[in-house]
């Protein structure tokens, strides 16, 4: 307990992991977009434990900034590229429809809650109470433990089952997917 609580409390002075700019194995890139999740949920973890208290407004922010662009832009990844590839790639006792169908559901849930999650985040970020913490919090940690189970899984089962079903062209197809992605998200903000 006390070397997770280190962690959490050093999460607010460590910056998340950086995205690779020049990367070339998409199965890397989604599982270091992972770590960069990861290190999100330590944050809001950061924030509900010390609600009421002072918060890092800039933190806020930029959690509230990675709910907006960073998570759909990887569901999107998943979604319309890696998915649909390894449906098509997996043997039939991989069960990879059912699977695949789940990750859809959690992906909708978690775009759905974060909706509410960022009004809230956006609120801390300008230095806002939250009238009830506790349910704050509570809001808050309900998004990032379901989200930390999300990710593991698609650490445990999606991402080696993909790099042993996809072939050397599907790699490329998804790289391409999430680079193009990535050039119009810059375009976009640019």
């Amino acid at each position: 307990m006390v070397a997770n609580q280190e962690t959490r409390q050093g999460s607010r002075s460590v910056p998340p992991p950086p995205l690779p700019r020049n990367f070339t194995d998409p199965i890397d890139f989604l599982a270091h977009e992972h770590a960069r999740q990861e290190w999100l949920c330590d944050v809001l973890e950061t924030i509900a434990d010390g609600l009421p208290g002072t918060l890092e407004c800039a933190l806020a922010a930029m959690v509230a900034d990675a709910l907006k662009v960073d998570v759909p832009l990887h569901h999107q990844d998943e979604e319309q590229g890696l998915f649909p590839l390894l449906a098509e790639r997996a043997a039939p006792e991989d069960n990879v429809e059912a699977m695949i169908r789940q990750l859809n559901r959690e992906h909708l849930a978690d775009d759905t809650y974060s909706t509410d999650l960022i009004d809230l985040l956006d609120a801390l970020a300008v230095g806002q109470i939250p009238l009830n913490p506790e349910m704050a919090g509570y809001m808050i940690r309900g998004f990032f433990e379901s989200y930390r189970r999300h990710i593991a899984f698609e650490n445990i089962v999606i991402l080696p089952l993909a790099r042993v079903r996809l072939t050397q062209g599907d790699l490329q197809k998804l790289l391409a997917c999430i680079q193009s992605r990535r050039r119009k998200m810059a375009i976009g903000r640019g």
